[in-house]
């Protein structure tokens, strides 16, 4: 392939091969008509879960849905270019989606970034150190949530009540990633990769509730590893950058000027971004 990088030997991708291919002979050696059908249905598969309580049912969804959630996320980074907060925080968004609704889980999403632009400048002012700064951040997003839960009672709306189950560690880790991003690349920066790993979690969302696409994920769990070749595939043949223009750069005012702490490098792997 033109696009290759060169970064995988040949015995790299005779493994990614394996990885790819095995787990599909698999899947086609469950089929009816193959003889070892009822063999491996009965030693890989989950999609008979009748003796298992709907907690485990979810948890196990959850967790079928991870890597095809990485995948879409890398096509996001490498392949288009677009900047997020990093690799897993639209997935996890995804998931509390899941659990909020997207509606309301983008309204209290939006309100927790807004109470942490408007407290940063006087942080910024008392000069408090890293973590204290982190920590009165991450305190503030449990203010907003309790706030907010009161207000649903008080109201008695179920819909402001329901954020109550947004996982709390997803908010602080947006919150952490938007506050060291509004701190070295400035506000442009820091409310374009916000929003483009809200946009990210939302995609994932409507993903996930393809009818059929979980049930399928459950009967066939050794495709999790195919999903696995395909990010190294995606990270070798398709890192392309396509719209990475459209990243702002970092404001003049933010202590990442001038020296861009994450420029963009087409050759370069860079999850993390």
């Amino acid at each position: 392939m033109g696009l290759a990088k060169g970064n995988l030997t040949r015995r790299h991708k005779v493994v990614l091969a394996l990885v790819l291919f095995v787990p599909l002979l698999v899947a086609l050696g469950k089929c009816s008509f193959m003889p070892t059908s009822g063999f491996l249905w009965g030693l890989l598969s989950l999609g008979d879960m009748s003796d298992w309580s709907r907690h485990m049912e979810n948890r196990l969804v959850y967790i079928m849905t991870v890597p095809m959630g990485a995948i879409f996320v890398v096509l996001f980074r490498l392949t288009l270019g677009i900047r997020l907060l990093g690799p897993f925080r639209s997935i996890l968004l995804a998931l509390s989606f899941g659990i909020t609704g997207i509606v309301m889980g983008i309204v209290f999403m939006t309100i927790v970034i807004a109470t942490i632009a408007i407290i940063r400048p006087t942080l910024k002012s008392v000069k408090l150190p890293y973590f204290a700064r982190l920590s009165v951040i991450l305190s503030m997003v449990s203010v907003v949530l309790i706030a907010t839960i009161v207000l649903g009672h008080s109201l008695h709306s179920r819909e402001l009540k329901s954020v109550a189950f947004f996982p709390i560690f997803v908010l602080c880790l947006v919150a952490d990633a938007f506050s060291r991003i509004l701190t070295k690349e400035g506000t442009r920066s820091a409310l374009w990769r916000t929003s483009m790993t809200v946009v990210v979690g939302i995609l994932l969302t409507w993903l996930f509730r393809i009818p059929g696409l979980q049930e399928t994920l459950l009967r066939f769990p050794e495709l999790l590893i195919t999903q696995v070749g395909l990010i190294v595939v995606i990270a070798e043949y398709f890192d392309l950058r396509l719209l990475q223009w459209m990243n702002p750069g970092v404001d003049e005012d933010s202590e990442g000027f001038p020296g861009d702490v994450d420029r963009e490098k087409p050759a370069r792997v860079d999850l993390a971004a």
